[in-house]
């Protein structure tokens, strides 16, 4: 089979994995005779990491648990560590106050479902949508204005807690992360390394447009600040919602080390692309990105930089990214093998104006 050739999804069934969960529950201390109830694949799952949120009634009582496993195949990205994964959010759960969820068992041996996977404890709130977006419908849209703001502050609150905790104090381990780097290596030099090479890695043929967006980041590039930890994937709608708070950070398949500006600028890039691609207005009351970058510094951030460099940066990054997820559904046979996937990447039509850009949107 060549790379042009469809391949067929090896999307788990929920049968399949029901069974093969409550086998594996049931060899956990106390979960003799569990019964899993409820089990579901949240919409979306399948090209990268999966998530089944599902409860489990046990001698214990009924708890409502989630599970994180890696793709049964070739997945968005290259590298998948789960047990990593699982690891800083039990660091980060054990000595710090940034929010995550509770991580119950980390299961390594990929023979039970094709992958490594992890169980959590389900935390109370919602998430935020992706499609449509939060700025276009659903639950977020709806809270009163007050509501929205207090949550957004609540998670960069959330962001400056992690960027304030020191690498070297227990999570060394995110030097070997698919997306680590040494303690003080250079953030800038060692991004702009990693994103070239998956994009060799994800593409059929050359991006010329985002090569030379990279090297027009290359030219221009700040310097280099000690790497903190990064969540890697910040963005209000990985961020589990409840009353105005967030009560876990969510998604950190992205996590290593890097500049703090990285997060902060993937987190204002995400909620600028989540109404400017679709083309609706921003939702009303929103901090602003300069009115985000007071909150962070008065919550004890890490000092902000170079935020306009790192906001390019990450346009760049999701859209290849993005051209992965096209490249995908052409290996599934979803999209034709001569699309372009220049054209039909969205993301790659605001490079011009981003990278023009002389201050945050």
């Amino acid at each position: 089979m060549t790379a042009h050739q469809p391949r067929a999804s090896t999307r788990r069934s929920l049968e399949a994995v029901q069974n093969t969960l409550s086998d594996w529950l049931q060899r956990r201390p106390g979960y003799a005779g569990v019964e899993i109830v409820a089990l579901e694949r949240p919409a979306g799952a399948g090209l990268s990491n999966e998530t089944y949120l599902f409860d489990c009634r046990s001698e214990r009582g009924v708890e409502s648990l989630v599970m994180q496993v890696g793709p049964a195949g070739e997945g968005l990205f290259r590298d998948y560590d789960l047990v990593g994964m699982a690891r800083i959010q039990q660091q980060l759960g054990a000595i710090s106050s940034v929010p995550v969820p509770t991580v119950r068992w980390v299961e390594a041996d990929p023979a039970w479902l094709a992958a490594p996977f992890y169980v959590m404890s389900r935390v109370p709130g919602r998430v935020p949508g992706d499609n449509p977006t939060y700025h276009q419908a659903g639950w977020f849209a709806a809270l009163p204005v007050p509501e929205r703001v207090a949550a957004w502050h609540s998670g960069i609150t959330a962001l400056a807690r992690l960027h304030r905790l020191e690498p070297a104090a227990g999570f060394s381990f995110l030097q070997d992360a698919p997306w680590g780097m040494g303690l003080y290596a250079d953030p800038v030099a060692v991004r702009l390394h990693q994103w070239r090479d998956f994009m060799r890695w994800g593409a059929r043929s050359p991006l010329l447009p985002l090569a030379r967006a990279l090297n027009a980041l290359e030219d221009s590039r700040p310097a280099a600040r000690k790497p903190r930890i990064a969540w890697g994937d910040a963005k209000l709608s990985n961020c589990v919602i409840e009353q105005g708070q967030v009560t876990a950070l969510l998604d950190w398949e992205l996590c290593g080390l890097s500049d703090p500006d990285e997060d902060l600028a993937f987190w204002l890039l995400l909620d600028w692309a989540h109404w400017r691609i679709p083309g609706v207005a921003r939702l009303a009351e929103l901090p602003t990105a300069n009115a985000t970058l007071e909150h962070y510094a008065q919550a004890g951030g890490q000092p902000s930089l170079d935020v306009l460099w790192w906001f390019k940066f990450g346009l760049v990054r999701l859209a290849i990214i993005f051209n992965r997820f096209i490249e995908r559904r052409v290996e599934m046979g979803r999209l034709p093998p001569e699309v372009d996937a220049v054209a039909a990447n969205p993301v790659c039509a605001l490079l011009p104006e981003v990278l023009a850009m002389k201050e945050l949107p």
